[in-house]
Protein backbone atom coordinates (compact mmCIF):
# COMPACT_ATOMS: atom_id res chain seq x y z
CA UNK A 1 0.00 0.00 0.00
CA UNK A 2 1.38 3.36 -1.05
CA UNK A 3 1.25 6.16 1.56
CA UNK A 4 0.42 9.57 0.09
CA UNK A 5 2.04 12.70 1.48
CA UNK A 6 0.05 14.96 3.78
CA UNK A 7 -2.24 17.32 1.90
CA UNK A 8 -2.52 15.15 -1.19
CA UNK A 9 -6.07 15.28 -2.48
CA UNK A 10 -6.99 13.07 -5.37
CA UNK A 11 -6.17 9.77 -6.91
CA UNK A 12 -2.63 8.58 -7.51
CA UNK A 13 -1.31 10.23 -10.64
CA UNK A 14 -3.96 12.96 -10.75
CA UNK A 15 -1.71 15.81 -9.72
CA UNK A 16 -3.40 18.06 -12.30
CA UNK A 17 -6.71 17.78 -10.48
CA UNK A 18 -5.15 19.24 -7.34
CA UNK A 19 -3.93 22.27 -9.26
CA UNK A 20 -7.30 22.59 -10.97
CA UNK A 21 -9.00 22.56 -7.56
CA UNK A 22 -6.69 25.28 -6.29
CA UNK A 23 -7.32 27.37 -9.41
CA UNK A 24 -11.08 26.92 -8.95
CA UNK A 25 -10.92 28.10 -5.33
CA UNK A 26 -8.87 31.14 -6.34
CA UNK A 27 -11.35 31.98 -9.10
CA UNK A 28 -14.27 31.72 -6.67
CA UNK A 29 -12.46 34.01 -4.21
CA UNK A 30 -11.72 36.54 -6.94
CA UNK A 31 -15.30 36.60 -8.20
CA UNK A 32 -16.75 36.84 -4.70
CA UNK A 33 -14.35 39.71 -3.97
CA UNK A 34 -15.56 41.55 -7.07
CA UNK A 35 -19.20 41.02 -6.10
CA UNK A 36 -19.28 41.45 -2.33
CA UNK A 37 -16.74 44.23 -1.67
CA UNK A 38 -18.58 46.86 -3.77
CA UNK A 39 -21.86 45.85 -2.09
CA UNK A 40 -20.35 46.23 1.37
CA UNK A 41 -18.78 49.52 0.38
CA UNK A 42 -22.05 50.87 -0.98
CA UNK A 43 -23.92 49.76 2.13
CA UNK A 44 -21.47 51.48 4.47
CA UNK A 45 -21.63 54.70 2.42
CA UNK A 46 -25.44 54.70 2.53
CA UNK A 47 -25.43 54.36 6.30
CA UNK A 48 -23.18 57.40 6.48
CA UNK A 49 -21.00 58.21 9.47
CA UNK A 50 -18.96 55.46 11.03
CA UNK A 51 -18.56 51.97 9.66
CA UNK A 52 -20.12 49.11 11.56
CA UNK A 53 -17.92 46.56 13.26
CA UNK A 54 -19.18 43.84 10.93
CA UNK A 55 -18.30 45.91 7.89
CA UNK A 56 -14.82 46.60 9.25
CA UNK A 57 -14.31 42.91 9.96
CA UNK A 58 -15.53 42.00 6.49
CA UNK A 59 -13.12 44.44 4.87
CA UNK A 60 -10.29 43.07 6.99
CA UNK A 61 -11.08 39.50 5.94
CA UNK A 62 -11.42 40.56 2.30
CA UNK A 63 -8.05 42.33 2.38
CA UNK A 64 -6.48 39.21 3.92
CA UNK A 65 -7.73 36.98 1.09
CA UNK A 66 -6.79 39.50 -1.59
CA UNK A 67 -3.27 39.67 -0.12
CA UNK A 68 -2.87 35.90 -0.36
CA UNK A 69 -2.58 36.30 -4.12
CA UNK A 70 -1.47 39.94 -4.44
CA UNK A 71 1.53 39.97 -2.07
CA UNK A 72 3.42 36.98 -3.52
CA UNK A 73 2.81 38.32 -7.02
CA UNK A 74 4.14 41.76 -6.10
CA UNK A 75 7.17 40.34 -4.29
CA UNK A 76 8.11 38.11 -7.24
CA UNK A 77 7.67 41.09 -9.60
CA UNK A 78 9.89 43.23 -7.36
CA UNK A 79 12.61 40.58 -7.14
CA UNK A 80 12.64 40.07 -10.91
CA UNK A 81 12.64 43.85 -11.43
CA UNK A 82 15.61 44.19 -9.09
CA UNK A 83 17.51 41.58 -11.08
CA UNK A 84 16.59 43.10 -14.45
CA UNK A 85 17.52 46.56 -13.12
CA UNK A 86 20.92 45.18 -12.13
CA UNK A 87 21.43 43.80 -15.63
CA UNK A 88 20.31 47.13 -17.10
CA UNK A 89 22.85 48.92 -14.90
CA UNK A 90 25.64 46.61 -16.00
CA UNK A 91 24.74 46.55 -19.68
CA UNK A 92 24.33 50.34 -19.86
CA UNK A 93 27.89 50.84 -18.64
CA UNK A 94 26.89 51.87 -15.13
CA UNK A 95 24.19 54.37 -16.09
CA UNK A 96 22.11 54.53 -12.92
CA UNK A 97 19.29 56.45 -14.65
CA UNK A 98 18.47 53.41 -16.78
CA UNK A 99 18.51 51.07 -13.79
CA UNK A 100 16.54 53.53 -11.65
CA UNK A 101 13.68 53.55 -14.18
CA UNK A 102 13.40 49.77 -13.87
CA UNK A 103 13.84 49.79 -10.10
CA UNK A 104 11.30 52.56 -9.50
CA UNK A 105 8.67 50.72 -11.50
CA UNK A 106 9.27 47.33 -9.94
CA UNK A 107 10.40 48.01 -6.37
CA UNK A 108 8.07 50.89 -5.47
CA UNK A 109 4.33 50.61 -5.21
CA UNK A 110 1.79 48.94 -2.97
CA UNK A 111 2.88 45.69 -1.33
CA UNK A 112 -0.05 45.17 1.06
CA UNK A 113 -3.72 45.75 0.23
CA UNK A 114 -5.51 47.33 3.19
CA UNK A 115 -9.22 47.94 3.74
CA UNK A 116 -8.57 51.56 2.70
CA UNK A 117 -7.42 50.29 -0.70
CA UNK A 118 -10.53 48.14 -1.04
CA UNK A 119 -12.79 51.08 -0.18
CA UNK A 120 -11.04 53.24 -2.77
CA UNK A 121 -9.65 55.69 -0.23
CA UNK A 122 -6.06 54.91 -1.26
CA UNK A 123 -4.82 54.03 -4.75
CA UNK A 124 -3.38 50.58 -5.41
CA UNK A 125 -0.14 50.92 -7.32
CA UNK A 126 1.24 47.61 -8.51
CA UNK A 127 3.70 49.50 -10.69
CA UNK A 128 5.70 51.96 -8.66
CA UNK A 129 5.90 55.69 -9.28
CA UNK A 130 9.24 57.52 -9.08
CA UNK A 131 9.66 59.41 -5.81
CA UNK A 132 9.69 62.82 -7.51
CA UNK A 133 6.31 62.17 -9.17
CA UNK A 134 4.89 60.78 -5.93
CA UNK A 135 5.89 63.92 -4.02
CA UNK A 136 4.44 66.14 -6.77
CA UNK A 137 1.09 64.31 -6.54
CA UNK A 138 1.02 64.65 -2.74
CA UNK A 139 1.72 68.40 -2.84
CA UNK A 140 -1.42 70.54 -2.93
CA UNK A 141 -1.91 72.55 -6.10
CA UNK A 142 -3.01 76.18 -5.98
Amino acid sequence: MKVLPFGWCGAVGSRGSVFQSIALVLMILAVSHLVFVPLASAQSKEEGGAESTGSQAGMGVASFFVNLLYMPTKVVYAILGGIVGGFAYGLSGGDDKVAKKVWDTSLRGTYVITPDHLRGDKPVRFLGVPQEEEEAEAAPTR
